[in-house]
This record gives structure tokens, sequence and C-alpha cells, in this order.
């Protein structure tokens, strides 16, 4: 019973801490892009947690698409910056997953090791199949981090999607196999 309240509670703080990371790195990402630092803020008690930027009117949450992205334009206008600050959250949340995955396999906690990976890859093909995609043809437009980089550019955004799921697959079969450590 101990194990399944510390993989719980690994699993509660492991699915904060990936959040997190990943909309650091669109803060991140949006920096080296050009978005000045006051005009944007990490919001990560709302749903979605995201980085919100900021228009004549306020804060813009990008639940408010049309809106969100033309301020994003006038931001970063080129479609490589743009490309760039989107697809941020997913690199740092990628590096970080490595990272953990790493770490915790070479500290001898190899079910740690398997779980993270195994989580983020559930986490981001839940949110793919049961978010992203239903949402964005329900509205019509691009609604979350992967269908707006389909929109900005579509063979990019299927290689990034892949090695989401490939990188995520690939650590699972490591830290099971125990092959590096």
């Amino acid at each position: 019973m101990t194990l399944f309240f510390q993989i719980f509670f690994a699993n509660v703080v492991l699915l904060f801490l990936l959040i997190s990371v990943h909309e650091l790195g669109h803060w991140f990402f949006g920096r080296l892009a050009g978005i000045p630092n006051n005009q944007m803020k990490i919001r990560l008690l709302t749903f979605p947690q995201q980085v919100q930027i900021r228009d004549t009117d306020g804060w813009v949450s990008v639940s408010t698409f049309d809106r969100y992205f033309t301020r994003l334009r006038e931001l970063v206008p080129s479609r490589s910056g743009q490309f760039a600050y989107v697809v941020g959250g997913f690199v740092f949340e990628t590096v970080f997953l490595i990272t953990v995955t790493f770490v915790v396999g070479y500290q001898g906690y190899w079910l740690y090791a398997i779980v993270a990976p195994g989580l983020s890859l559930m986490m981001y093909l839940i949110y793919l199949f049961a978010m992203d995609f239903p949402q964005s043809r329900a509205l019509q437009k691009p609604w979350g981090d992967s269908t707006i980089l389909y929109s900005l550019a579509p063979r990019c955004a299927i290689i990034v999607a892949a090695c989401m799921v490939v990188v995520r697959i690939t650590l699972v079969l490591l830290a099971a196999f125990r092959w590096l450590w």
C-alpha cells in the first residue's frame, strides 16, 4: 500500500512539474523570439495552464484563440518565431523528462524511471486525441499546441508529434529493460 501512495504522489508531483516546465518552455522560447518579459506571464492555476500575453485590453488567454494569435503575430511577426514559441513547451518538457528519467534510473529508482515517460506519453496522447484534435475540428481552427504547430508548418508539426511519442516510448523501454543502468 505504501508503494501505491508513493507512486500516486510521485505522479501528482510529476504532472505538475511537466506542465510547469512545458509552460516555462513557451515563455523561454517566447523571449528568444522577441516577446518582451512584461508582455507574457505563466498561469499554472488556470485551465488550460498557459502563457498569457498582453494586448491593449489586458491579459489574453489562449482560450480566446483569435485574439491571442493576433497578438502573437504582432509580437512575433515571423512564422519561424511563432513556431519556436509554440514548440518551446514540447522542447523543455522533453529535455526535462529525459533528464528525470536518467537521474532517477541511475539512482536505482527504475520504477519511477518507467512511470515518468509513461505518464508523459499518456498525457500527450490524451491531450492530442481527446482535446487538441477534437476541439480544432469542432471550431474549424487550431486549438492547442499541436494543431497550432500544424497550422504554421505541417511537416515540422508531424515530426514534432512523432518525436514526442518516440522519445517517450524509447525512455520507457530503456528504463523497463534497464539498458543504460
